[in-house]
């Protein structure tokens, strides 16, 4: 009878504390279900966007989303694609388009090799004045903008055969000059805030031969934030797919293009850039297109960031925050 009344006061005691230990673990549970609550909203609250900002001033249109921020100018140089990551602003990439030009195709093959395929005629090089800017049009939804267009367009009159530049074209047939309408639409669209589009409108073209391509070169270059031309080649430059890609930033086009509905097959190839011109150059050729009107969309734009492993000041603050609550809060539990 003593045996069992001495046991009783331990047994209490037992249950007591055993009552206090899972009352901690629950409420150390539900501390860190509400840290993973947090967690989970973070990258949610991260993705929160404020829409695309812009604006246009000195003859350069600037765009920016939480991903990418450009600039777009045809002011005193030729049509000039200028980007970078806002969110590691160290290196700004620059395309530009300088020519284009008619070529030969000597293995068929509907690509430019420079050094075996020959320019037919002389080039015709992107004026850098004389670029009418449009406005910019744009798209709301619930307060924010969530698209934006605008175009840079140019006429200039061009001479194929020009006398006085010691070429002698007297090889090829004659080709009168002829006028030309170039259009740059640039489209940026919030549900792909880490680039943009840019489509090449050319109107007016006249071709030597049936069989030759249009080649249209641009310039690839970098330099280092806050410079407004690229002069060093872009690091890592190389292809994939139809991606070149450079750093974090690519330029990306497409293998086909339009001419009155028609589509056109588009082939692409590069090299360094040639004679005066910096970094490197890509060529797009396009099979001939007679006298229609050609349309075409590459793409511009940084490579996503992988999710999770690189975190925002405003997101480290949020986890560092929360993990916090759920210390004190598991101190204070023990106290009681």
């Amino acid at each position: 009878m003593s045996l069992f009344c001495s046991t009783l006061p331990i047994n209490t005691k037992f249950w007591v504390y055993l009552g206090d230990s899972v009352n901690i673990y629950q409420k150390t549970s539900l501390a860190l279900f509400a840290l993973l609550l947090i967690g989970i909203g973070v990258p949610l609250a991260a993705a929160q966007s404020t829409g695309i900002l812009y604006q246009y001033s000195a003859g350069i249109a600037s765009l920016e989303t939480d991903d990418i921020a450009i600039k777009v100018t045809g002011n005193d140089q030729a049509p000039h694609f200028h980007w970078w990551d806002p969110n590691n602003p160290t290196v700004d990439y620059h395309v530009m388009f300088v020519r284009m030009f008619e070529a030969n195709d000597t293995d068929s093959n509907g690509i430019f090799d420079n050094g075996t395929d020959i320019m037919i005629g002389a080039p015709f090089v992107l004026p850098t004045t004389g670029w009418g800017f449009s406005d910019f049009e744009t798209v709301e939804e619930d307060g924010n903008i969530t698209e934006v267009h605008f175009n840079f367009t140019t006429e200039a009159t061009f001479d194929p055969r020009p006398e006085g530049t010691g070429v002698d074209y007297g090889n090829l047939p004659s080709l009168p000059e002829f006028d030309l309408e170039i259009e740059v639409r640039i489209h940026m669209y919030l549900e792909s805030p880490g680039e943009f589009k840019f489509d090449l409108i050319v109107d007016g073209w006249s071709w030597t031969y049936e069989d030759s391509l249009l080649v249209l070169m641009f310039t690839v270059t970098e330099s280092t934030h806050g410079q407004s031309h690229g002069d060093t080649d872009p690091s890592g430059f190389h292809r994939t797919g139809t991606k070149f890609q450079f750093e974090n930033g690519y330029f990306e086009y497409n293998e086909t293009a339009l001419a009155a509905n028609n589509t056109l097959q588009v082939r692409a190839s590069y090299g360094d850039a040639p004679g005066a011109y910096s970094g490197n150059a890509v060529y797009l050729s396009f099979e001939n297109f007679g006298n229609e009107t050609l349309e075409y969309d590459p793409i511009l734009g940084v490579l996503s960031p992988v999710p999770g492993l690189v975190l925002d000041p405003m997101t480290l603050g949020l986890v560092a925050g929360a993990a916090v609550i759920v210390i004190l809060a598991v101190v204070l539990v023990r106290r009681k």
